[in-house]
């Protein structure tokens, strides 16, 4: 866990430090308690429960969230990590991840300037059920979902939001059972597969 954190951290900076847009969120800091960090113009902020828990965590530069925010479990899972979020001038940008109170990774998202980009991958019980690319906040590359076994179950091409290319359909026997081929969104070929 402190590897992923140490990973996210050093992207986030690289993000944070590219410069970025100017039109991300003011923060909303109601609620949450603020300490100066000296000799700098960044701000941490927090938010605890009424058992003094840690909830949310972050920081704030210029009025806006940057670098990593981390939220928390509360209740029988207090202060296990939920979410970790990326932010560069009050903007999504870099890797975002929710955790099951388990500390699993349920979701891995890559954004930039609140868009999805990058891969884009679902887990259940700490196994890889879903992998997709986005550019721009479309689907644009290859699509895999698997099955419980985490065999490949079905591949997706995409192109600018819309499927181009092949998709395949596999058995449980690692197998190719129906593919077809897409342009521009529109299935062009394809069918059933002869495995015999």
């Amino acid at each position: 866990m402190r590897l992923i954190l140490f990973l996210l951290t050093g992207c986030t900076i690289f993000f944070a430090c590219g410069g970025g847009s100017t039109t991300g969120a003011v923060a909303n800091l109601e609620g949450y308690t603020t300490e100066s960090i000296s000799g700098s113009n960044v701000t941490r902020a927090y938010k605890s429960d009424a058992d003094g828990n840690l909830l949310e965590e972050g920081y704030i530069s210029n009025g806006k969230r940057n670098g990593v925010w981390t939220t928390y479990w509360d209740g029988d899972h207090v202060g296990k990590i939920k979410t970790i979020t990326s932010y560069s001038d009050g903007m999504l940008n870099g890797p975002y991840l929710e955790l099951t109170n388990r500390s699993q990774i349920e979701t891995e998202v890559y954004y930039k300037k609140n868009e999805y980009h990058g891969p884009f991958s679902k887990y259940k019980f700490g196994r890889l059920e879903k992998r997709q690319e986005y550019k721009d906040n479309m689907l644009d590359g290859l699509t895999v979902e698997y099955n419980n076994k985490g065999d490949v179950q079905r591949e997706i091409n995409y192109k600018e939001g819309k499927q181009h290319g092949t998709m395949k359909y596999y058995n449980d026997e690692g197998e190719v059972t129906v593919e077809y081929e897409y342009k521009n969104g529109e299935k062009v070929s394809g069918g059933m597969v002869n495995n015999k």
